[in-house]
């Protein structure tokens, strides 16, 4: 346990070099709040601008520590390959969970002061999650093309592969939906919407858990 405390505390560091950029981000959400016709959508843009930065920051680790060559320096401490993987993936959640709450909390304080009430919270929070939900998709198709290829070698094969997988998903739905057309009339949306927060739970453990797996197997075949 304190070896992956040690080694989020590494990461977290990384994250002081950022403090301007995030200033800057909570400049760029007040000004778009001002425009009056983005003022209804104040957690949406909250949840991604901030989802954005924080996603971010988790990449520029990965960034630092390849710059550093810091897995040849740590697997030579009493620390495996396991710890090292864990490590980075709880160190990607707290970031994009921080960030959801951070952009849920600025919104609700910028809301009270701008409408002097908060409406349809339920629903803005259901976006929330899905917008937390499409960035741990991203984060999850990117980490194992870092853990492959690296930052700078994988930068192509992140973009391609997270599309390839949107792609595929969706020809999937389609097929789904041509073979089954019933499912699609009985599709209720508002319903589905509803119970999003669960869905999005599920997901989200489901793309931790496939993307842990598959990082760790690459992790564990990489020469250091």
């Amino acid at each position: 346990m304190n070896t992956i405390k040690g080694l989020l505390l590494k990461d977290l560091y990384v994250f002081r070099n950022f403090k301007n950029n995030f200033i800057f981000s909570i400049i760029m959400f007040i000004a778009l709040i001002t425009m009056g016709s983005l003022r209804n959508d104040i957690f949406t843009i909250g949840s991604i601008l901030f989802l954005i930065f924080f996603g971010m920051n988790s990449i520029s680790s990965f960034s630092y520590d390849e710059n550093a060559d810091s897995d040849k320096y740590l697997l030579s401490l009493p620390i495996t390959r396991k710890d090292i993987v864990l490590a980075k993936y709880l160190f990607v959640f707290l970031n994009s969970f921080i960030s959801i709450l951070v952009g849920i909390l600025t919104s609700f304080i910028i809301t009270i002061l701008v409408r002097g009430a908060v409406q349809n919270l339920g629903d803005s929070l259901r976006i929330c999650f899905l917008a937390f939900t499409s960035v741990s998709f991203l984060m999850c198709s990117n980490v194992p093309c870092i853990y492959k290829w690296g930052v700078e070698k994988g930068r192509m094969q992140s973009v391609i592969i997270p599309a390839l997988l949107v792609f595929v998903l969706g020809l999937f739905a389609s097929l789904l939906l041509f073979l089954f057309p019933q499912i699609y009339l009985n599709f209720d949306l508002a319903y589905i919407f509803k119970i999003s927060p669960y869905i999005c739970l599920v997901l989200n453990i489901l793309f931790y858990v496939i993307s842990y797996s598959i990082s760790y197997k690459i992790f564990l075949k990489k020469s250091i």
